[in-house]
């Protein structure tokens, strides 16, 4: 049910979207997600699966100084991004690193716990902002401040600020690291690392090959977890929105004055409306793996399938005519 324009008459309430904001989903909102995601590679997920130390039944995500504060920054954080499923493979094609390292794995929790658990969202910071914090942190940890709680103060500030803090790269032609939505664990938090139960992992990202290996390493545990083929949603997001800029219309005898002229651009245009058809339809299948049905998405399927039939009706006029011709 689509929001109508600003009217007295309208109850907006029926409209409303209330969904806290740490569980909204792209059919409520396409660039959210209600998970945090930990990319990798098969090795790594392997091991971070299997770590003998934490014991069966649980896994370990090791701590480490993140690809871009690699430098001055040494905060070792355990990394997340919130991108949706259909986003997580284009880090394969910005990265070299994340291609080569054949980063098609990866671990879902939900957005909430992790939030419970102390991962908060990073600070981009320009270049001048960085550097405040940089020195903020040294100079907490080399002055000596009279004033006990302003100390205390600047001590919480610098520890919770500084491991949150990326490099908002903005004179770099590349322009940084925005595009990971990156969230962090601090080591305030958790020095080490995060270890967390295998039933609290709602979703994995591999390959159909690598699925059984992971799955006996889950036991039952992977009953309840999702599967998914990350770059197979992408690709099919981005092939859909691709297709989408194709202009789509129902041709008409301004358009297209000759008959014949015109059942080749209505024919050319049913196939494009097909395809758009198709796409939305498996958009949908594969939000609703994970969600509840997008009535926006619903109404796109119900145009374009109207529009189907409009056109097949003008092809079977026009054929109708050339008949009886």
């Amino acid at each position: 049910m689509s929001l109508p324009p600003y009217n007295s008459s309208v109850y907006w309430k029926e409209y409303e979207i209330d969904t806290p904001t740490f569980d909204l989903a792209p059919v409520e909102k396409p660039d959210m997600s209600p998970f945090l995601f930990h990319m990798t590679g098969k090795n790594q997920i392997l091991s971070i699966l299997s770590d003998e130390e934490i014991g069966e039944g649980n896994g370990f995500l090791k701590a480490c100084i993140p690809e871009s504060n690699e430098g001055k920054y040494n905060a070792s954080v355990v990394c997340f991004t919130e991108s949706p499923t259909f986003a997580l493979d284009f880090f394969r094609y910005r990265s070299f690193r994340r291609w080569s390292d054949n980063q098609m794995f990866g671990i879902g929790f939900s957005k909430s716990a992790l939030v419970k658990a102390g991962v908060r969202p990073c600070v981009y910071a320009d270049d001048e902002l960085k550097t405040n914090i940089i020195n903020l942190k040294y100079y907490v940890e080399n002055l000596e401040i009279e004033n006990e709680n302003f100390a205390k103060c600047l001590q919480t500030l610098s520890d919770r600020l500084y491991p949150l803090t990326t490099p908002l790269l903005e004179n770099f032609a590349s322009q940084g690291f925005m595009w990971e939505r990156e969230w962090r664990l601090c080591p305030t938090e958790k020095p080490e690392g995060l270890s967390f139960p295998f039933e609290s992992i709602r979703i994995i990202c591999c390959p159909a090959s690598e699925e059984n290996e992971i799955k006996e390493i889950l036991g039952d545990h992977s009953r309840n977890i999702n599967f998914v083929r990350s770059w197979k949603e992408y690709n099919e997001v981005v092939d859909y929105l691709t297709k989408r800029k194709s202009d789509l219309y129902i041709p008409d005898s301004v358009t297209a004055p000759h008959e014949q002229e015109r059942l080749e651009d209505l024919k050319e245009q049913l196939n494009k409306h097909k395809s758009l058809f198709n796409k939305l339809s498996g958009y949908r299948e594969v939000i609703e793996r994970f969600e509840n049905p997008s009535e926006s998405l619903d109404v796109s399927i119900k145009e374009i399938e109207d529009s189907i039939a409009q056109i097949d009706q003008s092809i079977r006029k026009i054929e109708s005519s050339a008949r009886k011709i």
